[in-house]
């Protein structure tokens, strides 16, 4: 792997997958786990503000993305861990006082759609924040380039 007379790191043989998507893991772990402590913290201390800190998780996980698709997926992805604190109730009871099966399941795949759409949707702001300021670097790139300013006629 490593040329003789040179001592670099031959490119041509990388092992990485060209149909792979490029996945940032460490931004995944740190997102899912950031919306998954906020929550948890507020309820157990009973400061419901601290709860909207949990969106940081997220949006860094789509900044980091790049993509909306596939900020969608990984928030979707990233949003399973509070999924499965709030219905082992974590974040508190759930269907206090309901009375049937089918009325808890209800309740039940409520918060889940609820969870994982946020989760996804989140990221995907966090995406369009990242091409956004992409794009006003360019253009700034771009005009600061094209400036007439001191210059001799």
């Amino acid at each position: 792997m490593v040329e003789v007379d040179k001592g670099k790191i031959n490119k041509s043989k990388s092992r990485k997958s060209k149909r792979l998507p490029d996945i940032d893991l460490k931004s995944l772990i740190i997102g899912a786990v950031v919306f998954l402590f906020f929550p948890v913290v507020a309820y157990n201390k009973g400061l419901d503000l601290f709860t909207m800190f949990a969106a940081i998780g997220p949006l860094y996980i789509g900044y980091r993305a790049k993509t909306k698709l596939k900020a969608a997926i990984l928030g979707f992805i990233a949003a399973i861990p509070l999924l499965y604190a709030a219905t082992m109730g974590a974040l508190g009871p759930i269907g206090a006082g309901v009375t049937t099966v089918s009325q808890f399941n209800e309740i039940l795949i409520g918060i889940c759609i609820f969870i994982l759409g946020l989760g996804a949707l989140i990221s995907v702001l966090g995406a369009y924040l990242y091409q956004s300021r992409s794009k006003a670097r360019a253009e700034y790139e771009a005009k600061k380039g094209e400036s007439t300013k001191n210059k001799p006629i």
